[in-house]
């Protein structure tokens, strides 16, 4: 089944930053067709965009059960098992990533369950096969500036991290909050705090600062 102008419309709603309206739209387009997995797989994206996971999960699984080989859903119940389970969604990737080998996204994605299970080694070679397939494509190059930091490589992070963090077209919250952590990682607390000031309080940075130190005494285990 091909997909249909509600899901077109349902996946701008989406992305336009408007899930509610979205779900509207297919809630409709699943009463007519309950079976096809191009709904099923848009609800999937749509509850997790509204983080109600749980659901997200089923349907991702019940577009699979219809069309297993599908990209969009098996990419989409691979970044909520990254969440709880990165070795599952590891398996999920690695499987995905050799039957659509030039799909770049999914090699991000692969990168970050191979980040999040301590193989920096090969989450970076992810990350630089998904940029020579989209040099591009800005994800990509966070997520290794990221991987560079986890795995002891400060100036490699940074020197990556810097300009994405500063140049207008790249530089978002998500990446000065990358950018801030791999600083904060090297050593560079007060810049850390900095960088973390363009987007919050000084109270919100403070949390956020704690967080990273939690997160940095189980990061080298698995060098």
């Amino acid at each position: 089944m091909t997909t249909t102008n509600e899901i077109i419309k349902a996946d701008k709603e989406l992305q336009d930053g408007a899930p509610k309206a979205a779900l509207e739209l297919l809630r409709h387009q699943l009463s007519l067709h309950p079976n096809s997995p191009e709904t099923l797989t848009e609800l999937g994206k749509v509850n997790a965009a509204l983080g109600r996971n749980e659901a997200a999960t089923i349907y991702f699984q019940q577009a699979l059960k219809i069309k297993p080989h599908s990209l969009e859903a098996n990419k989409g119940l691979a970044k909520l098992k990254l969440q709880k389970n990165p070795k599952e969604a590891l398996e999920i990737l690695l499987k995905l990533a050799k039957s659509y080998p030039r799909d770049a996204q999914t090699l991000v994605d692969l990168g970050v369950s191979y980040d999040l299970v301590g193989q920096y080694t090969n989450a970076q070679e992810a990350y630089h096969q998904a940029m020579y397939i989209d040099p591009m494509l800005i994800s990509a190059q966070s997520n290794l500036g990221l991987s560079y930091a986890f795995s002891g490589h400060y100036d490699e992070a940074l020197a990556l991290l810097a300009p994405l963090a500063s140049t207008t077209d790249t530089s978002t919250p998500k990446i000065r909050n990358n950018f801030a952590l791999a600083q904060y990682l090297a050593g560079y607390r007060l810049e850390a705090k900095k960088t973390l000031l363009q987007d919050m309080s000084g109270d919100e940075a403070n949390i956020v600062l704690k967080s990273f130190s939690q997160l940095s005494p189980h990061l080298f285990s698995s060098k």
